[in-house]
This record gives C-alpha cells, structure tokens and sequence, in this order.
C-alpha cells in the first residue's frame, strides 16, 4: 500500500499544556508494526508544523519513507523523530526550529538507511551541549535489549541558517554519518561515556522512562 500527500498542510490545531517525554502529540505520525500490512509514504511540496506540541513528523518503524520539496517546523521536541525503520529519504526539505525545539531531527533505536540531500536547517536548536541539527542514536526506551547502532545515514549538500552552535550531527549510538558539501561541525560522543550512559539507563539509576514488554523489544532480522 502506497501513502501520498502531495500540497497539504498538517497542524495539530492544538497546544499541549505542557511538555511530555511518553505522550507527546505530532502534526503527522505514521506508525508500523511487525504483522501488520506494509506501506510505503511519499510527501512532495507539504507543509508539517509542529507548533504546540511535540513533534512535526513522526515515523516509528516506518520504512520506505520520501520526503521532498517539504516545510517542517518543530515542536518542542524535534521537527522529525525516527524511531527504527529504514530506507527513509528526505530531498530539498526546509527543518525549522523554533521556540525551543530540542533537535531539527532525531534519529534512533537502530535506524538505517536515512539520507538528507540539499535539506536547510534552520533556528537554533534549544541547548547547545544537548543538541544537534541531526541527533543520532539518542537513548530510546527500545534499548532496554542490545539492537543495532544506527547506520548508514548521509548528509549531502546540506546548509544550516540562524543556528547558534553550528552542530550538525551528534553521534551517539550510532555509526559516523557520511558528510559531503555540508557545513557544519560533527560531535562524536566517546563511546564510553554512551555504555556508561546506557549501563545506566537499563538499571533505571537515571533518567524517565518506560518499559516495554518483551515482545515490543524484540529485534527482527529485517532489522540487522
């Protein structure tokens, strides 16, 4: 099954009254589960605004996902949150950071294969030691199980406007992206201090969180 938005615009239409780390609402969410019907999503020439609530565009487990020639603004969290899946492609697309949101895009829990080509990058992200335009391999409540790092992401003739602290990726568990004619800086968290931060996340010593039965933390081969 094909989804196709093509000249649209998706807005919540609401504010949440406050911020939610679990329960935050989107502009747009698309969701996949293993034994459900596959899709595939195409977006040309939309606009998505998450202001008011937590994301613009939300993708959990999606996979074969084009995205062109498309706006998206952020919420208080990201303006685009993956969350596993693969083959996710986004082409001349405009990311707008505005009044505080964390991350232009965040990208985790084994993700692969997500490409940003001629994309802009605008606004500040909200903090700049715990930010980046593209934040890879984040902590995400399915690492609870060992999975795979996320990988295969290239970053190509992107640029960034308005942007304070010119990061424009964070690495964290995850595999170093593939930059060309893109400005910006790279930050590789050590991997220490990520096993450090991850030994402590499973034994709930920091950090909120959630835990997920052991059926939704299962690691399919399709994922590997």
């Amino acid at each position: 099954m094909n989804i196709n938005l093509e000249d649209q615009v998706f807005s919540s239409n609401i504010v949440e009254k406050s911020e939610s780390k679990f329960n935050g609402l989107n502009a747009l969410g698309f969701a996949w589960r293993p034994g459900e019907d596959q899709f595939s999503i195409n977006i040309k020439s939309c606009t998505i605004d998450g202001t008011g609530v937590a994301e613009g565009l939300k993708l959990s487990f999606c996979r074969n996902v084009k995205v062109v020639d498309s706006t998206i603004i952020g919420g208080y969290e990201d303006c685009v949150d993956m969350v596993r899946g693969e083959n996710i492609t986004f082409e001349n697309c405009t990311f707008i950071a505005k009044n505080g949101t964390k991350q232009h895009i965040t990208c985790k829990g084994g993700a692969k294969n997500v490409s940003f080509k001629d994309c802009k990058f605008i606004g500040s992200f909200r903090n700049w030691w715990d930010g980046a335009c593209i934040d890879l391999g984040n902590w995400g409540d399915y690492d609870d199980v060992v999975r795979p790092k996320v990988r295969n992401i290239s970053i190509t003739n992107c640029s960034m406007e308005n942007v304070s602290f010119p990061i424009l990726y964070r690495r964290l568990y995850s595999e170093t992206p593939r930059v060309e004619s893109s400005f910006g800086l790279g930050f590789r968290v050590p991997t220490l201090f990520v096993k450090t931060f991850w030994f402590l996340q499973r034994k709930e010593l920091i950090g909120k969180r959630r835990r997920f039965a052991d059926d939704q933390l299962k690691v399919y081969d399709f994922e590997l």
